[in-house]
Formats: structure tokens, C-alpha cells, sequence
């Protein structure tokens, strides 16, 4: 008998796509995407779900209560920009043990505002259960723009491009664990550490408390579109698989930021390691035909085949690393 462990999350997500197949004329986009996509009178709505749990997404005693809030949020109107949309309404789901101490709902709430505010939201309804360990879950919905922009799009010979620099949270990530304890960056807490404490914000900030960009301009041109939720090269398999295409990447052109790399260099870790494994930046990972400018253009797409060109000139299968539950 077989165990999700054996079978992983991938897996598990292709058994509910063969099983619960979309045939309604209204249901414009099912399971496999960043968001659902309902067709209802005139408009695209679109509908996704994302959850933070306990031991899993994060740990009390890294986070503040304020941070866990913030950053549900964060990852759920990212999905609703990975298809080009606009978010506008949350439901909460609240699971708490019963021993959850007021001061810890009310710093969550303080940053539960903070996101629903920051990105024009308003919470218009939800759940609450007791359990034994906190399990929040957001689902959202908002509109679709003049064109919905899915995974499927990509076409041999388009550019691929990323918003921004990703491996930033994994470099915080791997900061706040040697830190031990949680940084109130909310709040505009510092710490002395032995490296500048701008560089330690940038990372912290990318993982705890992190910025969305902007949908891409122009909208005609994306052909594809995906938020980097669990690593660069586990998400652009999926949208090469979503799209039957190919990639390859080039090593020079990945972005690194300055930040990562003293971070990284400070924590003795591979910055490399963590731009195509690290996830949870919350950038999008989108193609086009057309050459466009203020994106880093890192790599092509081709008929088949992932592969990345080492600035040794070398070239590497692109296995599909990333984050993925189950322990697959």
C-alpha cells in the first residue's frame, strides 16, 4: 500500500484532475493553475485557496503572529496576479487551539489588516474550528483583466522573464533560523549581527513581510504566467508541462541581488542553490514573443527539454527542485 509520501503532491494533484475533470460551460479554467477562472454574465471571476499551517508553513517561534497574517494574505493575491487579475475579497478560515492567547489574535489581525489593506481587500466572511495546531486559510476572489493569463501559453521561441530576483526568502529563511527567535521588521526591529543589517532587512523582509510586483506590462504580450511559490525550476516545470514546451535558462542571466549575496556568503550557503530552489519570493516567472524592457530576461522557450547553460559554458538537465509536500 502505498502512502502520500510515496505518492507525492504532484502526483496526488494529477489523480484530482483526472478524477474530477471540468466539463461546465461556465468553469473557463479548473485544476492546474494559479487561480479558477468562472465565467459569470460578463465577467472572469477568479476563485484560489492557500493555507498556512503550523510546523509546515511557518513556527512560533520564527514569526510573529503579524508576519503569518500578512504573508497569507500576500501568497493568495499572488495567485490572483499570476493570471493577470485583480483581487478583491477574502474568506478567512480560523483553526486554533483553544489555548491561543489573545495577544496573539490581535497581532494577527493587526496584520491581516495590514494585507487586506494594502492590497485593497475586504474580508467578507468565513470559519472558525478548534484543533490542535493553528491552520489558517484564505480563499480569494477578484476579476479577471482584458485577457486571462494561464500557464498553457508559452510557445517555442518566446522569452522567459522573471519580475524580479528570487532566492531572497530562502536566504531569510535560512537567516531567521540561525537568528533562533522572531524579528519584529514590522515594527522596525534590528539586530547586531556580524553583516550589514540593510542586506539582512532585504532578505528578512522577502521572506516574513513580502512586496508583490506589479501584474506585467503590456498584458497582450504574456503569452504564460506563474507566481514562484516553491522555487524557480519546480515552477517553470509546471508551466512548461501545463504548456508541452521546453525551456532553457542561462546561469548569467539569473538575477542575484546584492542583498543574497552577501547574505548567502555571510550564512555560508550557495546563492546559486537558492535562486533555482528557494521559494516563496512571490515574483512572476512569465513568457512573451516580444522583447520588453525592466524585466530580467533569463533563458528562452524551446520544443522540449529543460535544461540550464552554466556560465562555464556547460549544460544541465533542469530537474524540477523546489518545495513539495510530502517529502517528494
Amino acid at each position: 500500500m502505498q502512502t502520500l509520501r510515496d505518492i507525492g503532491e504532484q502526483k496526488l494533484l494529477d489523480l484530482l484532475r483526472e478524477r474530477f475533470q471540468h466539463t461546465a460551460e461556465d468553469l473557463l479554467k479548473g485544476i492546474g493553475d494559479d487561480s479558477a477562472v468562472l465565467k459569470i454574465d460578463t465577467s472572469a471571476v477568479l476563485i484560489s485557496t492557500d493555507t498556512m499551517a503550523e510546523g509546515i508553513h511557518f513556527l512560533p517561534s520564527l514569526f510573529t503572529p503579524y508576519q503569518i497574517a500578512y504573508k497569507l494574505v500576500v501568497s493568495n493575491v499572488s495567485d490572483i496576479h499570476a493570471m493577470g487579475g485583480k483581487a478583491r475579497w477574502v474568506l478567512l478560515n480560523l483553526s486554533l487551539p483553544e489555548d491561543t492567547e489573545d495577544e496573539f489574535l490581535d497581532n494577527f489581525l493587526k496584520g491581516l489588516q495590514q494585507g487586506l489593506n494594502r492590497y485593497n481587500l475586504s474580508l467578507i466572511g468565513g470559519d472558525i474550528t478548534g484543533c490542535d495546531r493553528a491552520v489558517f486559510t484564505i480563499t480569494i476572489l477578484g476579476f479577471g483583466n482584458k485577457r486571462i493569463i494561464t500557464r498553457e501559453g508559452a510557445r517555442m521561441g518566446d522569452r522567459i522573464y522573471l519580475t524580479g530576483p528570487v532566492g531572497e526568502a530562502a536566504c531569510g529563511l535560512e537567516l531567521i533560523k540561525s537568528i533562533g527567535h522572531p524579528v519584529k521588521i514590522e515594527e522596525d526591529e534590528s539586530l547586531e549581527l556580524n553583516i550589514d543589517w540593510q542586506h539582512a532587512k532585504v532578505v528578512l523582509e522577502r521572506f516574513l513581510l513580502p512586496t508583490l510586483p506589479s501584474v506585467p506590462e503590456p498584458l497582450d504580450s504574456i503569452t504564460s504566467m506563474i507566481d514562484v511559490s516553491d522555487g524557480l525550476f519546480i515552477d517553470l516545470w509546471r508551466l512548461c508541462r501545463e504548456s508541452n514546451v521546453g525551456a532553457r535558462l542561462y546561469e548569467e542571466q539569473l538575477p542575484c541581488s546584492r542583498a543574497l549575496d552577501r547574505v548567502a556568503t555571510f550564512l555560508e550557503i550557495d546563492p546559486y542553490s537558492m535562486i533555482i530552489a528557494g521559494g516563496e519570493d512571490y515574483q512572476l516567472l512569465f513568457t512573451s514573443s516580444e522583447e520588453l524592457d525592466n524585466y530580467y530576461r533569463i533563458g528562452e522557450i524551446t520544443k522540449e527539454g529543460l535544461s540550464i547553460v552554466r556560465t562555464d559554458g556547460s549544460e544541465e538537465a533542469i530537474t524540477p527542485l523546489g518545495f513539495q509536500h510530502f517529502g517528494t
